[in-house]
């Protein structure tokens, strides 16, 4: 299996059919998440349930190893020009993407914490969503990249969030949906990483979110929900081309 995937690896490497926005390299094709979708649990199923998520059959870059959410958040920060939002302001970042974090670093913030409510780096901190240590109105930009999925009360962690963020405050809230689904689904008893996989998508999911109730819940937390349409600023062929899921827009959400 190592040799398949280090054939795959170089083949992958050849040519100039896609491009990595963050790496800048070109190449023949973007390395499979687990396989791809030909591989996915219960395929059928999650195709009618209409999800939003990761494009696992463009997800890794073959160079860099950046993943398809971490170049297309690179591509609307560039398009909406959020980074300038982040230079000398303060910012939280939960489950930091490698190619993220440097970028915002280099931007020379007043604050950057990362977090994870489990650390695997020293300069990440331990911090659960639901319980933030830090007073309110502090952050002027909140991260969370496919992170409430994984988080039980994700309500709570909303509220969080929106107490830390200063007036005017930015939340990115991505995360996997079912345009499907007038509810959530989530179950007490899919409590085994077989069950989660089979049909939360992932080992450690939790829920399959609605997009209606969880824009909801993101009102209701008080925020001022404005998704920015990926179809407005990218089409088919730059999804292809970049490595993305044109489908998964910007959940961006600002503190009223």
């Amino acid at each position: 299996m190592k040799l398949v995937n280090k054939i795959i690896q170089i083949y992958s490497r050849t040519g100039n059919k896609r491009h990595c926005n963050i790496c800048k390299r070109s190449f023949n094709q973007f390395l499979k998440y687990k396989g791809g979708t030909k591989k996915m649990a219960n395929r059928s199923f999650w195709q009618s349930l209409d999800m939003v998520g990761s494009d696992i059959d463009n997800f890794g870059c073959p160079y860099c190893w950046s993943h398809d959410r971490e170049r297309h958040l690179f591509m609307f920060f560039d398009r909406l020009q959020l980074w300038n939002k982040i230079e000398k302001g303060a910012v939280l970042h939960f489950a930091p993407e490698t190619h993220v974090a440097a970028k915002i670093q280099s931007l020379l913030p007043s604050q950057y914490v990362k977090a994870d409510l489990f650390p695997t780096t020293d300069d990440i901190r331990a911090i659960d969503a639901t319980h933030i240590p830090f007073e309110e109105n502090w952050f002027d930009m909140v991260i969370c990249n496919h992170v409430l999925e994984h988080i039980p009360s994700y309500e709570q962690a909303l509220a969080e969030i929106y107490r830390v963020l200063k007036p005017n405050g930015i939340a990115i809230l991505q995360t996997p949906y079912s345009k499907l689904l007038e509810h959530n689904f989530e179950d007490q008893n899919v409590n085994t990483n077989e069950s989660r996989l089979a049909i939360f998508g992932q080992e450690d999911h939790v829920r399959i979110f609605s997009e209606k109730r969880f824009f909801a819940s993101i009102q209701e937390a008080g925020f001022k929900l404005t998704p920015v349409l990926s179809s407005q600023y990218f089409d088919q062929k730059s999804a292809i081309y970049y490595g993305f899921n044109r489908k998964e827009d910007l959940i961006y959400a600002v503190k009223q």
